[in-house]
């Protein structure tokens, strides 16, 4: 189990991290300007300390994540709570937490090797299909991440996701129970139906002056409109910024040189390598047996053995072995291990390594090829640099304006005109909103929820800075500001009356639909009953659960009722959420028969299964770890 699972950790879970990693991370430079001590405790887990930066950084994921889903559009309204909204991040990461915790003690683990083939593979950090050195370090730099921190973070998820794997494994469903649901999801019904349209009864009804006063007097407050207000605002942005700095020829150049390694394609080193694997808390015993078998290997080596032959046959590196060692090109920093990366680029080309030792245990290693390293040219990278140096510029004027406009807009709390010109900005107007709906500015939930607030409506002071997406930051004080009032009975007099119609049309189709119902009870001939009454009854052909030619409502009325005795048809009765009365006869249910069931639908059905037991396996697990756990939390520091 533990090798399936190892396995799979090299594809699809290891690259779904990785994108996750990159969605989220582009923001947490930006949460840095403003954010706590990243190294200020969120919560402990059996004393192990969840810190500011990673939630921080599982915050930006998700609101990233949450964002692309939405096409790009403004999240804030659907976190109508942004501190439950914080309380579950903070859930999700004290949970990985235990996980990791369990997956340690039982012995997972995530090699070098497969840890770099994986970063290797990823699409971001490749140029023309071939992992690109100067990308990755690119991306770090741009991430305000090194890669020991980056590897880190990235062995850690795939630990997580390897042992959430293997709990989720171990649900199963047996082909009894896959017959039923195939029964069930296949299963056809035979129904006929009578719809009551409520437009029949449109004509027929009335409504006077006094019954729509009368029921304006009784809902007034329905009728209310929203208290609104328009806001000044001052807002700072570093994209703003970025296009007035003026670009230093030497300083860019002095930029080339302190970048000099994203540019460049360092020397890559072509390694095969044999592994002999040992424990962490291993004993002296198992230390010497483990140096001793790595020692008969490079023997065999030396006396004419394949490397690539006895790699597959005894390296315990899962990632390579079936390749005969094989790790293919990799920089020195792309070699995790610094004993490994100095033995590999001491060797020459064809050469093979003594024993060396590692965190992870004993290698041999042998050097296929060399491929030279390069620089691009300071022409080749101009405007990159020169994109670089702007932004740059432009975060740490953001960060010295930002505080004075925080400044500024504290000691003078009646006004935005005094940093405005201070610091050369133009203050803009929205127009009027709601506590729930705006334009603009006001499209942001925390915008709109700060407009609101006492501090700003009512005692008429600026806001404290807000920090919005787009690495924005805005300061906002009310404009003008509209109560709530009830609007005038002529204005919503006509949209009154016709509710009301519409309501009273409803109640005479649901009168007759159950009319129809108490005669059905005591004559169940509802054709007969249909021609009485000069209804339509549709009686379609047989019916599945995914039925589209047929109203939704009806589909799912006929599949919830009971089963009826055998010559005897069953009726029940619903509205519509058109407003119509249908009542819905059922005749009779035609199981599926499992012997028509294809192997593929039979394994669909098994897969779902599994994975629905499996993930109350994996509740179950969560449930059990946390009950176990000390856990303390600390709100005041996110």
């Amino acid at each position: 189990m533990l090798q399936l699972i190892r396995e799979k950790a090299q594809g699809w879970i290891a690259v779904a991290i990785i994108g996750m990693l990159i969605l989220g991370l582009s923001s947490v430079a930006w949460d840095a300007y403003f954010s706590p001590d990243p190294e200020v405790p969120v919560a402990k887990v059996n004393g192990e300390k969840i810190n500011s930066n990673e939630f921080q950084r599982a915050y930006a994921q998700q609101r990233a994540r949450l964002q692309q889903m939405l096409g790009g559009a403004d999240i804030s309204q659907f976190i109508p709570d942004e501190a439950e909204f914080k309380k579950n991040i903070l859930k999700r990461l004290e949970e990985e937490e235990l996980v990791l915790q369990a997956a340690t003690a039982s012995g997972y683990r995530v090699s070098d090797a497969l840890l770099a083939q994986q970063i290797r593979n990823f699409e971001v950090f490749q140029a023309d299909g071939q992992f690109d050195a100067g990308l990755y370090q690119q991306w770090l730099a741009q991430n305000f991440m090194s890669s020991d921190e980056f590897e880190e973070m990235l062995r850690r998820d795939v630990l997580v996701q390897q042992y959430r794997l293997a709990v989720a494994a171990t649900g199963w469903s047996t082909e009894q129970e896959r017959n039923v649901l195939f029964k069930l999801q296949e299963q056809q019904r035979d129904i006929g139906y009578i719809t009551i349209p409520a437009a029949t009864y449109l004509e027929q009804i009335k409504v006077s002056d006094e019954e729509a006063q009368a029921h304006y007097d009784a809902n007034s407050s329905n009728y209310a409109t929203d208290e609104m207000v328009s806001i000044n605002y001052l807002e700072l942005q570093i994209s703003d910024l970025t296009k007035n700095v003026d670009v230093d020829e030497v300083k860019l150049r002095e930029l080339y040189q302190e970048k000099a390694s994203e540019f460049g394609v360092p020397e890559e080193r072509h390694t095969r390598h044999i592994l002999v694997e040992v424990a962490g808390d291993a004993s002296e015993e198992e230390l010497n047996s483990a140096r001793e078998k790595a020692e008969s290997l490079l023997q065999q080596i030396r006396d004419g053995g394949s490397f690539a032959e006895l790699a597959r046959k005894n390296s315990d590196d899962i990632g390579s072995a079936n390749d005969g060692g094989d790790l293919g090109f990799m920089g020195r920093d792309m070699m995790m291990d610094p004993g490994f990366a100095d033995a590999a680029y001491a060797l020459n080309k064809g050469d093979v390594s003594d024993v060396i030792k590692s965190a992870y245990g004993f290698h041999i290693i042998k050097l296929e090829d060399i491929k030279a390293g390069d620089i691009k040219p300071f022409d080749a990278v101009r405007t990159k640099l020169e994109q670089d140096y702007r932004r740059l510029q432009a975060e740490d004027q953001f960060f010295e304006q930002g505080e004075i406009l925080a400044n500024m807009t504290f000691e003078n709390p009646d006004t935005l005109e005094i940093a405005a010109q201070e610091l050369g900005l133009k203050v803009k107007t929205t127009a009027l909103f709601s506590r729930n709906q705006g334009a603009g500015i006001a499209l942001d939930n925390t915008v709109r929820s700060v407009a609101f607030s006492d501090e700003v409506l009512l005692q008429g002071l600026n806001s404290q800075p807000l920090e919005l997406p787009g690495d924005r930051v805005v300061v906002l004080r009310v404009n003008e500001h509209q109560e709530s009032s009830v609007r005038a009975f002529d204005e919503v007099k006509e949209q009154i009356v016709k509710n009301l119609r519409q309501e009273l049309a409803q109640a005479k189709a649901r009168a007759e639909g159950e009319a129809i119902l108490q005669q059905l009870a005591e004559n169940d001939d509802i054709e007969a009953l249909a021609k009485e009454r000069k209804l339509d009854l549709n009686h379609p052909a047989l019916l599945k659960r995914n039925a589209t030619d047929i109203n939704a409502d009806i589909v799912e009325k006929a599949f919830r009722m009971s089963r009826p005795e055998a010559g005897q048809a069953s009726f029940d009765g619903l509205v519509t959420k058109s407003g119509d009365y249908a009542v819905v006869a059922l005749f009779a249910v035609k199981d599926a028969e499992p012997e028509t069931m294809e192997a593929s639908v039979g394994e669909t059905l098994k897969a779902q299964r599994e994975r629905y037991y499996g993930a109350n396996e994996l509740r179950g697990a969560m449930s059990d770890m946390r009950s176990g756990a000390e856990i303390k939390e600390f709100p005041e520091n996110f």
